[in-house]
C-alpha cells in the first residue's frame, strides 16, 4: 500500500488540489471562509506536487548508458 502511494502521490494531491475548491464553494453555507481555505489548501497541494516532481531524479538519467563524449 505504501509504495502505491509513493507512485502515484503526485496525481493524488493534483486531485484533492482540483477538488479542495469546490468542496470549500460547498461549504460555504456552514462556514463563511470555507472557499478561501478550500484555494489555499489546493494551491498547496499544487505546490507540494510540484516540489515532488522538481525533486524527484529522472528515470532517464538513470536507465541511460553513458554517451560518447562522456567516455
Amino acid at each position: 500500500m505504501l509504495q502505491w502511494v509513493k507512485r502515484h502521490l503526485v496525481s493524488i494531491l493534483c486531485i484533492i488540489g482540483v477538488l479542495a475548491p469546490i468542496i470549500g464553494m460547498l461549504l460555504i453555507d456552514i462556514y463563511y471562509y470555507s472557499t478561501v481555505f478550500g484555494w489555499i489548501i489546493g494551491f498547496c497541494c499544487f505546490v507540494t506536487s510540484y516540489f515532488i516532481v522538481s525533486k524527484r531524479p529522472d528515470d532517464d538519467e538513470k536507465t541511460s548508458s553513458p554517451s560518447a563524449s562522456e567516455t
